[in-house]
């Protein structure tokens, strides 16, 4: 009945074992919390092709469900058999048609569209993870009022959408179909967010000095377009951050010394600050963070190009793994290090 079959090239975490080839046959419905009462998380790969894992200890199962959609009642047996799994909180999603019905008991979502039926019923859900270009994000946002963590690609546009009261991490890929860069304004939105990673492709950015956020700890930018940020811009907006303690600027070919002898002033919690793919941060720099350390008192661990590979065994609880889904909300731990096309799709709280 089980085929099972070790896999290292699959992106999930070390803790889990793989079964490949699993053959419910048309009994699915019924084994489906049966076998698996404790399922946390599908990987739907496809209509017919399907991951899950559970809990004490995690497990991945990847099988085929053969035929399964022959018939139009066996899809949606299939449906209802994960309806009345009380385990199953997320969903990564590449095609089920019918996964809206789900979607009023999910709190982990990640999908490659945001359908209608899906936005109606996201009061629940605390993780979303997708990668469709949704540029009315504003209008729907009132339907998320729970969200933790908000992973998407958008335009660059004003955001006139509600107050995301409860949105820790943000990750955004910002396209490049407008002159401004508006991500700053998305993050004023959201007075409790901590942690930002934002892949950014305009040269302006908008920015609100009026406004201050006061909980922000951990930011990423990376820059690629095919100029440079403006500096003015940048040093604005990173004055809106007085608790940022972990800072990574990627691919801004235009920062020098200078530039970052302005910043460091203007960071006063700033204990990581990790310069990557700009190549005209030299030794002089690394030298005036010392100096300014050693002056006021502080510590700043500062990483260029030529001493950034010290980072990871300086941070070694900061993992450069690709995986979908990680154990603990932990942006630091996660995220931080990576490409944003390498976030993880969740981060499985503890506790789950």
């Amino acid at each position: 009945f089980l085929i099972a079959e070790f896999s290292k090239d699959l992106d999930y975490s070390s803790d889990l074992v793989y079964y490949q080839r699993l053959d419910l046959g048309t009994r699915y419905e019924t084994l489906l919390y049966t076998l698996f009462p404790n399922l946390l998380i599908l990987h739907n790969l496809n209509l017919y092709d399907a991951a899950f894992v559970r809990r004490v200890p995690v497990f991945a199962f990847l099988n085929k469900l053969k035929d399964v959609a022959k018939k139009r009642k066996d899809l949606e047996r299939f449906d209802q058999g994960f309806r009345v799994l009380k385990s199953l909180k997320g969903i990564i999603n590449c095609g089920h048609e019918n996964i809206e019905i789900l979607c009023d008991k999910l709190e982990l979502l990640s999908s490659s569209r945001i359908e209608p039926g899906i936005l109606q019923k996201g009061s629940s859900i605390k993780q979303l993870h997708t990668w469709y270009v949704y540029e009315d994000f504003k209008r729907a946002a009132h339907y998320f009022p729970n969200l933790e963590r908000l992973h998407i690609l958008i335009d660059d546009n004003h955001y006139k959408g509600p107050v995301l009261e409860k949105l820790e991490i943000l990750e955004m890929k910002l396209l490049s179909h407008h002159e401004i860069c508006y991500a700053f304004q998305v993050m004023d939105s959201c007075p409790n967010l901590k942690s930002a990673h934002l892949l950014v492709h305009t040269n302006r950015l908008f920015v609100d000095e009026k406004l201050k956020q006061k909980c922000l700890q951990d930011l990423v930018i990376d820059y690629e377009g095919p100029s440079c940020i403006d500096w003015n811009d940048l040093k604005r907006a990173l004055m809106k951050y007085p608790t940022l303690k972990h800072l990574s600027l990627r691919s801004l070919h235009y920062i020098k010394d200078e530039h970052i002898k302005q910043l460091v002033p203007i960071l006063p919690n700033l204990v990581l600050f990790d310069i990557y793919d700009c190549p005209a941060v030299t030794q002089k720099a690394a030298d005036y963070v010392k100096d300014y350390c050693e002056r006021y008192g502080r510590s700043i661990k500062f990483y260029f190009k030529g001493n950034r590979d010290e980072l990871v065994s300086d941070w070694p609880q900061l993992s450069t793994k690709k995986e979908k889904i990680n154990r603990a909300f932990d942006f630091m731990k996660h995220c931080f290090l990576k490409d944003f096309e390498d976030l993880p799709h969740f981060l499985v709280p503890i506790g789950y």
